[in-house]
Parts: structure tokens; sequence; C-alpha cells
């Protein structure tokens, strides 16, 4: 975890000249995608206190042992975060981004077998909208920086995720994927906060 002093001064140190022209095309850009991964930062806050509070029995359940190799990885070394290129930033967040798509409407699937009309999985949806609304914004972010987008990601489902072993373990997984996506994005607001700080100098 990157803690709130050394990530704003690495805010500081990050600031390299920009051109005028990209400042004026990304400025408001990055601005955007901020305010909207705020949001859907705070939305995954609330969903995944509800789904626990829903499947496991209890909001205040927290267990990181518990973990899924076909999700992306959440904790990222501050060396590493601190070296990343601005287009890095936005492909990788991009891509991992995909990848919760694809496990949060798996498991939204799931939930309306399960509960038709379930709140949980509007909830999802709600989520997963948002999520592509983001993804939209940072592609043309991407070619505003000469990085463009990759036209087609895996579509693919994990195995695990599609016949879990029982109903216990696949709700144990939304309660990971949730719990991760969440911890991500905190990593995409930081990402965004600094961009929107650097391309505002």
């Amino acid at each position: 975890m990157i803690h709130l002093a050394v990530f704003l001064c690495a805010c500081a140190s990050l600031l390299a000249p920009v051109a005028s022209q990209d400042i004026f095309n990304n400025r408001e850009s990055f601005s955007q995608s901020l305010t909207l991964a705020r949001k859907i930062h705070t939305d995954v806050h609330a969903l995944l206190s509800k789904y626990k509070e829903v499947h496991i029995g209890s909001k205040s359940f927290e267990d990181y042992s518990l973990l899924m190799s076909s999700l992306p990885t959440v904790n990222l070394k501050y060396t590493s975060w601190l070296e990343m290129e601005d287009s890095e930033r936005l492909l990788v967040n991009f891509k991992d981004l995909h990848i919760f798509w694809i496990h949060v409407d798996a498991k939204r699937i799931y939930e309306l077998e399960s509960v038709p009309r379930s709140q949980l999985a509007q909830n999802m949806q709600e989520v997963l909208l948002d999520i592509r609304d983001l993804q939209y914004q940072m592609k043309h972010q991407l070619e505003s920086l000469e990085t463009p987008a990759p036209e087609t990601l895996s579509q693919s489902v994990p195995d695990a995720l599609l016949n879990p072993q029982n109903e216990w373990l696949s709700k144990l997984q939304g309660y990971i994927i949730l719990r991760d996506l969440e911890r991500y994005l905190g990593k995409v607001v930081r990402d965004f906060t600094l961009l929107r700080t650097k391309y505002q100098q």
C-alpha cells in the first residue's frame, strides 16, 4: 500500500513538463475519470458490505488469506508504481479492469440464477456499466498518448468460477472478487489523481 504522504511526494516528483496541447486534451478527461473512479470505488465498497451481510453473514467478515489466481494482483511495489509511464498506467488498468468485469459479470449471472430480481445483481450491473464507461474514457486517453488500447481482450471465464465445488465456495468467490476489486480501484484512483495533477501543471 502506498501511504498518502509518500504518494503526494511521488506526485510532485513525477510532474515532468507536458506539452500545452496535451494538457488541453487531457486535463478535463483525467478529472472526469477520477470522479468516476471514485464513484465506482464507493459503490463497490457498499456492494461488498451488502454482499458480506447477505452471503457471508457478517459485514465485518475479512479473510485476506483467501485468493483467486485468475484475478489481477492488487499489491504493487512502490518503486514499480513510481517508474510507470502515463500510458502504461492506463493500459494496465484498462486490461485489469476488463478481467474484474468478467468475474463480476459471472457472479451477477450466478446471483440471478439463484435469486431472480436480486438487488445485489442489480448493484453489480450498475458497477459493470460504470466500469465500461471508465474503460471507454481510458481508451480515448490512451489514443491521445499515442498508445492504442487493445481491440480485443479475452472473454473467457475461469472454470473454477463457472463450476464452483459447492455453494459456500461460490459465495467466497464473490467476496474475493469484490474485495480485490475495491482494493484495485484504490490504485486506479491514485493513478488518476496523479495524472490529473500532472496535466494541470
